[in-house]
Parts: structure tokens; sequence; C-alpha cells
């Protein structure tokens, strides 16, 4: 079980009504900036919110052409409010067995998508889906403040022959992407016959 699956239990989801006050450190593609303002918790509270983004400069084994594409863009890349290095930049074999392909999360005015580039089509990524960066947020025990709480990983293939839960109909024979509401809900996203599946969609709630 990866760690998204695994971390500890933190506070509910947040309806995503962002506040007029929303900010942002001073943009620059080079540094880390951070995403901040209010929202409106489930129960009606108002809660602050921090979401650390990442410079696509943290991330130097990413292929020169992903990188290039994710700076011509604006990209950011959020991270969850438990990362404790880089994250929410992946590589794996997602397309066939031994293709090196990757998938990154990129935040851009306040919504992240999630992209795939498959190898050998690195400048045309493929587009997975997308929502406001403070749709899904959580906090550590004892926090008052609110992080990203939306986390992608690599399902290995070995990991996926693994699962009890994936349906027979699916020829598992390449890596899936993982892609998670911290220890609320989490979908194993894979490329079967040139067409996005959800292998298992669960949810913790």
């Amino acid at each position: 079980m990866n760690r998204f699956t695994a971390a500890g239990l933190f506070a509910g989801l947040l309806a995503g009504t962002l506040a007029a006050a929303q900010t942002t450190s001073p943009s620059s593609g080079a540094t880390e900036r951070v995403e901040s303002g209010q929202s409106r918790a489930s129960d009606g509270t108002h809660v602050s919110y921090r979401i650390r983004l990442l410079p696509v400069a943290s991330f130097p084994a990413l292929p020169q052409p992903v990188s290039e594409w994710l700076l011509q863009r604006g990209c950011m890349i959020p991270q969850t409010f438990e990362a404790q290095e880089p994250e929410n930049v992946i590589h794996g074999a997602f397309r066939a067995p031994g293709s090196d392909d990757w998938a990154a999360l990129c935040s851009v005015k306040g919504e992240t998508t999630l992209y795939v580039f498959l190898a050998g089509r690195y400048t045309a990524p493929l587009f997975l889906r997308s929502q406001p960066d403070a749709l899904w947020m959580g906090h550590e025990p004892g926090s008052s403040v609110y992080g990203s709480a939306w986390g992608i990983s690599t399902r290995t293939v070995e990991d996926l022959h693994d699962s009890t839960q994936i349906p027979s109909r699916f020829n598992i024979d390449h890596d899936a992407i993982e892609d998670a509401d911290l220890e609320r809900s989490l979908a194993i996203r894979y490329l079967q016959s040139g067409k996005w599946e959800i292998l298992v969609s669960e949810d913790f709630r």
C-alpha cells in the first residue's frame, strides 16, 4: 500500500467556495510560491488554507521537453499538506511495458490539471482531469491551517497484480496512476487500448 492510502487521519473535505481574499506570493517560474486564502468547510465555517507550489526546476529528473512544456504554460506543482519532499510528478510505464512516461499535477491561476506525458509524445500530453486547487483539502492533526490533499503516485504492474480489487477483464501488463484525495478517496487510472479506464475507485468516507 502506498503512502497516499496509508496517510494519517485528517479533517473533512472542504466544499470549494474560495474567498475573494485569496492571495499568492510574488510570481516567479523559478521560485516556490504559496497560495493562501479562506474556504468554507462542510459545516459552514471558514477556514484558512495554504497550498505550497513548487517550480518545475524542483524536478530535475524530468525530460527536457516535459519541463519546457510545463514552464511554457506557467505550471507550478502543488504539494500535499503532508509532503516531506517534492511530489506530484511521477514516472512509470503508463502506456505499455517498458514505456518511459511521466505524469504531473500543474497548477495555473488556482486550477490544477493532471497531465500525462507518454514517451515519444512529450510535447502533446494527455489531459486527464482538472479541479480548483482548494477543492480537496486536509490538515495534520493539531493544525488549524489546511493544505492540498490531492496526490498522485505510480502503481506498479507488480502492485496491480497483487491487488484483489481489479476486475479480471483488464489485461494488466504496465503501470497505472493512483489519483487520490488523501485518506478520503482514490481512483486507479489505467491506459488500455487507447482509453483511460478506472481499475479501482474507493471512497473511505
